[in-house]
C-alpha cells in the first residue's frame, strides 16, 4: 500500500492560520455596495445618499429592491406602495426608466409573496412547506402575504394577460392558501393535470428536522461521506456567504448527529459554494476541497481551501502548504488520477464573466508528497482565452470519467457560454508521452458534442447500462424574456419557449455521442444548479434529482425528479415522490445514511441574496424493502486510496436471466457530493453471481462469494472481502442539538 508523505505540521499550521486571515480579507472584499449580493451594504450606501438627497426617488427605488433581497419584505411592500402612488400621480416620470416603472407592480406582488413565504414556510416551517404541488400540511396559516400577492398579480394580469411569469406566481400563491385550482380564475389557471407524475412512486418524506439538519441558510455545498472512519456517513455543509461557517455533523450511529464544527477546527473557515471530497494524500482519511467565489465576478477572486482530515476529528487548511493557493471565482472541481500514478489530482473549472480578468481552468497534479503542481495550460485544458466570448463564458460544472474505456480519465466542462461554435468541452486524456508529460485533446467536435448549449450541472454516467459512460448536462438559459418562470409556465401549458433544455448524450462506443434528449424525455426546462444522480427505487437504473433556480427572487419553480425507465427514457416523478421543492435547490447528495440499503437524498437549500434563505432538506428513501442491494467500500493500494475512477461490473441473476449493472467510483454530479461508496440497487435479483473490480492501476479482480443486502469492504489486491456490520439507523425520534432561531434571515 502506498504510504502518504505529510507536509511539515508546522507549515500546515501556518497555512491554516494564513487562510483564516485571507478569508477575513475576502469578507471585506465582498462586503461592498457595488456587489449586487451585498444587500446590507447596499442599503447603507443608499441611506447615505438619501441623507443628502432625501427626495431622490431613484435611490428610494433601488434601496427598496435591496430591502426585498435582504429579506425585509413587509418594509419593502410599504416602500413600493408609496412609490406606486407617486407613479400614479406622475411624479416618477423621467426619474426612473420605463422598465423600472413597469417592474414596480411585479416587485410589490413579489414582496407580498415573499412575506407569506417567510411567515409560514420559514418561521413556521414544517416538513411539507413549499413542496409542490402544495398540500394541506403546507398551506399557509398566516394568509395575508399570499392574499395580497394574489390581488397584485391579478391586477398585473388584467393589464398584461400574456404575462406568464405573473400567471405562474399567481397559481403558486393560490396553492399556498389551498385554493388551487378551484379558486383560480379560469383564464389564468395552470391546471393540476400539468403537474401529474407519469409513474406512481412512494413519497419521500423530508425528515431533516429529526436530525437537526433543517437549519436555514443560503446556497452552498454538501458532502455526505465517512470522515471519521467508523463506517457511518457524516455530513459536511457550506454556504457561499463569506460570513457563513462550514458545518460538520458527525453520525452518532444511533439515529442522531452531533455538530462538531468548532471541535473539528473549522471555525473561521467561512464560505464555500461547493465541496468535493477525496483522500488526496492516501493516508486513509477523506479530505475535502472547498470552492469559492462563483457568480461574484470581480468580487469573486477568493481562495479555495484544501482541508486535510487529521484523523482525530479535526481538519487543517493546507491550501498554501499543498501549493494550490489561487484566486479565481469557481464552484466546481473533479478529483481523479489523471496521470495514473496512484495519487489523486484535481481539475478546477473557473469563471470568466464580462470584462474582468481572464480566469483559466486549473489542473493540479499530485507530487506524491501532499503537494501539487499546476499544469492546465501545458496539458491543454486551461480553456484558452480565445475561446471565450465577452459576457458569456462561465464554467459551471466539470466532471471526469473514462468515456472511451482506454483506462485514462477524461474531462467534460460545462459552461453557460463559449465560442461561436460551442459552449461545452470534451477533453480526451492522451496519457503520458515519452517524457512523462500528461496531455489532453479537445475532441468536442469529433465527438459530435459541439454547439451553443448553455448548461450548468453535469456528469458522466452509464444511464443505459451498456458499460460505456454517457454525458448529462442540465440546460441553463432562459428564453428571450430572461425570466425563467415565463418559460416554465409555457412548458406546463404546452406553449413554445426559447429556454435551453436538458441534454443527454449517449455514448456510441466509437468516440462519438448522440443527443438523445428528446427520445428520452429530457428535453425539458431543467434549469438546475445543484443536481446529482442515484437509484431512487433500487432497481439498478440510475435516476436523478435536480435542484432548480437562479438568484432572482421570483424564480420560484419545483425541483425536478426523473426516474430512469430501464435505460429507455426518463419519467417525471416530481409530484409522486413529494420532492418538488419550490425553494432554490443547490448541492444534492444521494447516500444511504440510515444503512437500510436504499439511497436517501440530502439537499442544501437557499439562494444568493442575503434574505433568500431556507431550511435544508433530507428526503428519506422509502424503498428499503422493495428491491435487493449491495454496498461496496473500495480501498485502493496501487490505485488511489479513494479508488476514484474504479469501474465495477455486477452480474446478477433475475428470474433466471443474467443482467449486468455498471458503476464507477465518483461522488456524482458537479454540484453536490454523494458518498464514494458504491451503493447499488439490484432490482429483483435472485442472487449476486459475480462482482468484477476494474482498478485503475492494477489487474481486475472478480469475486463470486458475495451476498445481497450486505455491506462489503474490498481492498485492492486482497483475495478476500470483508463484511461490514453496520447498524440500521432509526430517525423516528428527534435527535438534535440544533436550536431553531426565530428571526430572519
Amino acid at each position: 500500500m502506498q504510504v502518504a508523505v505529510s507536509c511539515n505540521s508546522s507549515l500546515e499550521d501556518r497555512s491554516h492560520n494564513t487562510m483564516l486571515h485571507l478569508l477575513q480579507e475576502t469578507q471585506a472584499l465582498v462586503d461592498n455596495s457595488e456587489n449586487m449580493y451585498a444587500n446590507d451594504s447596499r442599503i447603507q450606501y443608499y441611506d447615505s445618499l438619501l441623507l443628502k438627497e432625501p427626495d431622490n426617488y431613484a435611490y428610494q427605488y433601488y434601496r427598496a429592491l435591496d430591502l426585498l433581497r435582504r429579506g425585509d419584505s413587509e418594509l419593502t411592500a410599504e416602500e413600493l406602495k408609496r412609490l406606486t402612488k407617486l407613479k400614479e400621480e406622475g411624479k416618477l416620470a423621467g426619474l426612473l426608466t420605463a422598465p423600472e416603472l413597469d417592474k414596480l407592480a411585479s416587485y410589490l406582488a413579489l414582496s407580498y409573496l415573499r412575506l407569506g413565504e417567510q411567515e409560514n414556510c420559514i418561521l413556521n416551517h414544517t416538513a411539507a412547506s413549499c413542496l409542490f404541488p402544495i398540500q394541506a400540511a403546507g398551506f399557509h396559516q398566516l394568509p395575508q402575504g399570499s392574499r395580497l400577492a394574489i390581488e397584485e398579480y391579478e391586477e398585473i394580469l388584467r393589464q398584461q394577460p400574456n404575462n406568464l411569469s405573473a400567471r405562474w406566481l399567481l397559481n403558486v400563491a393560490y396553492m399556498t392558501l389551498g385554493e388551487h385550482p378551484d379558486g383560480v380564475p379560469s383564464e389564468w389557471l395552470t391546471p393540476d393535470s400539468a403537474f401529474q407524475a407519469v409513474y406512481l412512486m412512494k413519497e419521500f418524506p423530508d425528515i431533516a428536522h429529526r436530525i437537526g439538519f433543517d437549519f436555514r441558510g443560503r446556497s452552498g455545498g454538501l458532502v455526505v461521506d465517512d470522515f471519521t472512519n467508523d463506517g457511518y456517513l457524516d455530513i459536511l455543509i457550506s454556504e457561499w456567504g463569506q460570513d457563513a461557517p462550514i458545518r460538520f455533523f458527525v453520525n452518532n450511529a444511533d439515529g442522531s448527529f452531533n455538530e462538531q464544527t468548532e471541535e473539528a477546527n473549522l471555525t473561521g473557515l467561512f464560505g464555500g459554494l461547493n465541496l468535493v471530497q477525496a483522500d488526496y494524500n492516501n493516508d486513509g482519511w477523506l479530505d475535502v476541497l472547498v470552492l469559492r467565489g462563483a457568480w461574484l465576478q470581480e468580487y469573486g477572486q477568493h481562495p479555495n481551501s484544501l482541508l486535510k482530515n487529521n484523523g482525530d476529528g479535526t481538519f487543517t487548511d493546507v491550501t498554501i502548504a499543498a501549493n494550490i493557493l489561487s484566486f479565481h471565482p469557481t464552484q466546481t472541481a473533479t478529483w481523479n488520477d489523471f496521470n495514473r500514478d496512484g495519487w489523486l489530482d484535481v481539475f478546477i473549472g473557473n469563471e470568466t464573466i464580462g470584462s474582468q480578468s481572464f480566469h483559466p481552468c486549473e489542473l493540479y497534479l499530485s507530487n506524491q508528497d501532499g503537494t501539487f503542481r499546476e499544469v492546465a495550460l501545458g496539458a491543454g485544458v486551461s480553456v484558452s482565452k480565445e475561446s471565450f466570448q465577452i459576457l458569456s463564458n462561465v464554467v459551471k460544472g466539470v466532471t471526469s470519467g473514462d468515456f472511451n474505456n482506454d483506462g485514462w480519465p477524461d474531462l467534460y466542462v460545462s459552461t453557460t457560454g463559449g465560442s461561436e461554435q460551442q459552449s461545452n468541452y470534451l477533453f480526451h486524456n492522451n496519457g503520458l508521452d515519452e517524457s512523462g508529460k500528461l496531455s489532453f485533446s479537445d475532441v468536442t467536435q469529433q465527438a459530435k458534442l459541439s454547439g451553443l448549449n448553455p448548461t450548468f450541472a453535469t456528469w458522466f454516467w452509464d444511464y443505459d447500462q451498456d458499460g460505456w459512460l454517457d454525458i448529462f448536462a442540465a440546460g441553463y438559459w432562459p428564453g428571450n424574456g430572461g425570466v425563467i418562470t415565463t418559460d416554465i409556465t409555457a412548458e406546463y401549458l404546452g406553449l413554445s419557449h426559447d429556454a435551453q433544455t436538458g441534454l443527454l448524450f449517449r455514448n456510441n462506443q466509437n468516440g462519438t455521442f448522440s443527443n438523445v434528449s428528446e427520445e428520452t424525455n429530457l428535453d425539458r426546462i431543467l434549469y438546475a444548479m445543484g443536481a446529482n444522480y442515484g437509484d431512487l427505487d433500487n432497481d439498478g437504473w440510475l435516476d436523478m434529482y435536480l435542484g432548480t433556480g437562479d438568484p432572482m427572487l421570483g424564480s420560484v419553480m419545483p425541483n425536478r425528479v426523473f426516474r430512469n425507465a430501464q435505460g429507455e427514457y426518463f419519467q417525471d416523478v416530481t409530484t409522486a415522490t413529494g420532492m418538488g421543492h419550490l425553494q432554490k435547490g443547490h448541492a444534492v447528495a444521494f447516500s444511504d445514511i440510515d444503512n437500510d440499503g436504499d439511497q436517501d437524498i440530502l439537499m442544501s437549500m437557499g439562494g444568493a441574496y442575503e434574505g433568500d434563505v431556507f431550511q435544508n432538506a433530507f428526503f428519506e428513501n422509502p424503498y428499503q424493502e422493495e428491491h435487493r442491494w449491495v454496498t461496496l467500500q473500495l480501498i485502493g493500494t496501487q490505485s488511489n486510496r479513494s479508488a476514484i475512477g474504479t469501474k465495477v461490473t455486477l452480474t446478477v441473476e433475475e428470474h433466471g436471466v443474467d443482467r449486468k449493472i455498471y458503476r464507477e467510483v465518483t461522488s456524482g454530479g458537479s454540484f453536490g457530493a454523494s458518498t464514494l461508496r458504491i451503493e447499488v440497487g439490484l432490482g429483483n435479483a435472485d442472487n449476486l453471481k459475480e462482482v468484477t473490480i476494474h482498478w485503475p492501476n492494477s489487474e481486475q479482480q472478480t469475486f463470486t462469494n458475495l451476498s445481497v443486502n450486505t455491506f462489503y469492504q474490498i481492498t485492492e489486491g486482497e483475495e478476500n472481502t470483508h463484511q461490514l456490520r453496520l447498524n440500521k439507523l432509526d430517525f423516528k425520534q428527534l435527535h438534535s442539538t440544533h436550536q431553531h432561531t426565530t428571526s430572519l434571515p
